[in-house]
């Protein structure tokens, strides 16, 4: 009986292994599918390279919404790579302690703002500022256009940089700080032409990973960008990306209108393959850091004792008389600023919505039913309950078999583990607006289940899946052998060992992935329009449609009716992101605990 119960949970294990295989395959077929017979009805070249989108004449051609994107996301990088590459190395490198304590949960914050508020401070800070600079210099524009939108999503992806470049910088090997210092370099000389290089495709990947956020990003986008299908002409035009054209004109598409955005989602698609392919490049060329060569660009008089191994730099007495040059002076200012920028950035908008929003948090505004005076959010606010646990029901079993079956039962060297990672790592680059598409079209309207609860809990459980996966193979990985080999030695079949022993210790990483996929939940929006629906009451059913918070928030700010009450559900949204940051950091520090 024990042999087959070991048996039949393996196929389990396996077969769940295999789930993220077939969504990510599905998602392809169905882009494909629906996408290319469109390209091809309406001819490639005309598709891509056309100039004209207007539906209403049969013009289909996306190249302004592909220009748009193209520049969008480039003004993006601009504005976002310099500055997170910098906030990374202060906050590696010069940021005192006390201060890192500070710093640390406020880009934690930053990282777990939904877009939806983002979007919601350009419109309303950001683009009236840009209209008003644009009339003193003499330019045209409402204020909305490339320029906007390019600065919104460089802050949007600077949490991305900083995260993904400064953990790049610490795992730089001490000994190439300390060996720059021993050979007579100021401080900010050895971390820009010493650490720094050793850390570029860590620094690289932060920057390609920001750019994928970029390119995918939809609800900031349409609230900024200005919409028009049109080539711009300057940096101050507004423009149309291809994620802000599915957004917009899906909900009343049809016929080859409809599925010429489904084509538009498939080239979305193609985009960002072509980034994972980038950012595993970069990730397989980073190679071993301590097995590079480091050309320092400066000339020094080397010490008598250049060619022995020096102490830690913390107890060395170096005589070195380090003269502060102009980069010394220049990289620290340059360091400072940055993070200053991102600071300031983070208290304008929070200390903005707070200041805002919180005189709105009336009684009326958490009454049990919507009504168009009311306008009350208790009802969108249980709906994100029950999409969250919805969506975590269904991900959770299937993240944590998926990780048991890789890290415990996977043979090494396994193809079916490539494939799987390659499967998973797809669909955390899919942006939500292409979960969105396919979730309508496979859970709306193939299995008929509506605007639903249940059609965007499933939906939403494909998107925070490798989100789950990834965090529990790491905390798996983690778990020390020597408590598999007691559980061996005292009898235990493998499968009690991983249930009685290895999941117990590794249930601190678990919960730290699952508030990681509650967060994605709860800030969701382009992908709950189109398979949740809008409808702003409490679901009798799964079957029922379901208003989250964040889709509350949209519609709210699109209609423009209820500003102050738009606000105060920003306040709300916020304060539900500190709680998942709090939750996330205890759960990182019991981690560290049982290490």
């Amino acid at each position: 009986m024990q042999k087959l119960t070991e048996r039949a949970m393996r196929i389990i294990f396996l077969l769940a292994a295999c789930v993220s295989i077939i969504c990510a395959a599905l998602i392809c077929v169905f882009l494909f599918v629906n996408g290319l017979p469109a390209i091809a009805e309406i001819d490639p070249l005309k598709f891509l390279l056309g100039t004209h989108w207007k539906p209403s004449s049969e013009a289909f051609g996306i190249a302004p919404m592909i220009v748009g994107s193209i520049y969008v996301t480039a003004g993006a990088l601009i504005v976002g790579t310099p500055l997170g590459i910098l906030a990374a190395v202060y906050l590696a490198r010069f940021c005192p302690k006390r201060l890192y304590k500070v710093l640390n949960p406020a880009i934690s914050l930053m990282a777990g703002i939904p877009s939806i508020i983002y979007g919601f401070f350009g419109l309303v800070v950001l683009v009236p500022l840009m209209h008003r600079l644009f009339d003193a210099l003499g330019f045209s524009g409402s204020g909305k256009g490339i320029l906007t939108a390019s600065i919104l999503l460089g802050v949007m992806i600077l949490p991305t940089i900083i995260r993904v470049s400064e953990s790049a910088i610490r795992a730089v090997p001490q000994s190439y700080y300390e060996g720059a210092l021993a050979l007579g370099a100021t401080a900010e000389r050895s971390v820009f032409f010493s650490v720094l290089p050793a850390a570029k495709s860590g620094v690289l990947a932060g920057v390609v990973l920001g750019m994928g956020r970029a390119v995918g990003e939809t609800m900031a986008v349409v609230m900024v960008a200005g919409n028009q299908a049109i080539l711009p002409e300057s940096i101050t035009s507004g423009v149309r990306t291809l994620t802000a054209n599915i957004v917009v004109e899906m909900g009343y598409a049809s016929g080859l209108h409809r599925d010429a955005l489904i084509a538009t989602a498939a080239v979305l698609f193609v985009f960002i393959l072509l980034i994972n392919l980038l950012l595993s490049y970069v990730k397989n060329r980073g190679g071993n850091i301590g097995g590079k060569t480091l050309k320092l660009p400066w000339k020094k008089k080397i010490s008598e004792n250049a060619g022995k191994r020096l102490p830690s730099a913390a107890k060395a007495k170096i005589s070195f008389e380090r003269k502060r040059d102009v980069f010394s002076a220049a990289a620290r200012a340059a360091v400072r600023a940055a993070i200053g920028i991102t600071a300031l950035v983070i208290l304008l908008m929070v200390g903005y919505i707070l200041i805002k929003g919180v005189p709105h948090l009336t009684p009326s505004l958490f009454a049990w039913k919507y009504n168009s005076d009311n306008v009350s959010l208790m009802p969108a606010l249980i709906n994100t309950l029950l999409m969250t646990a919805m969506s975590l029901l269904i991900a959770v079993p299937l993240g944590v078999f998926t990780a048991v079956y890789l890290v415990e039962y996977a043979k090494r060297g396994n193809k079916l583990v490539k494939v799987i990672r390659m499967a998973a790592e797809t669909l955390a680059g899919i942006p939500s607006i292409v979960y969105g598409i396919f979730g309508m079209v496979l859970f709306v309207v193939a299995l008929g289940w509506r605007y639903s609860l249940l059609a965007g809990g499933c939906t939403l459980a494909i998107m925070v899946l490798p989100v789950i996966m990834r965090t529990t193979e790491e905390a798996l990985i983690s778990v020390p052998d020597s408590y598999r080999e007691g559980s061996f030695g005292l009898g235990a079949g493998k499968l009690r060992t991983v249930f009685r022993i290895v999941l117990p210790a590794a249930v601190p990483g678990i919960l730290s992935g699952i508030i990681l996929a509650v967060g994605r939940v709860v800030g969701e929006t382009a992908a709950l329009i189109f398979t949740a629906g809008t409808l702003a009451k409490i679901p009798h059913s799964p079957m029922d449609s379901a208003r989250t918070l964040a889709v509350h928030m949209y519609n709210l700010s699109g209609e423009g009716l209820h500003i102050d009450q738009t606000y105060a559900t920003a306040v709300v949204l916020i304060a539900l992101v500190l709680l998942i940051n709090a939750l996330s950091s205890r759960a990182a520090k019991k981690l560290t605990l049982n290490d």
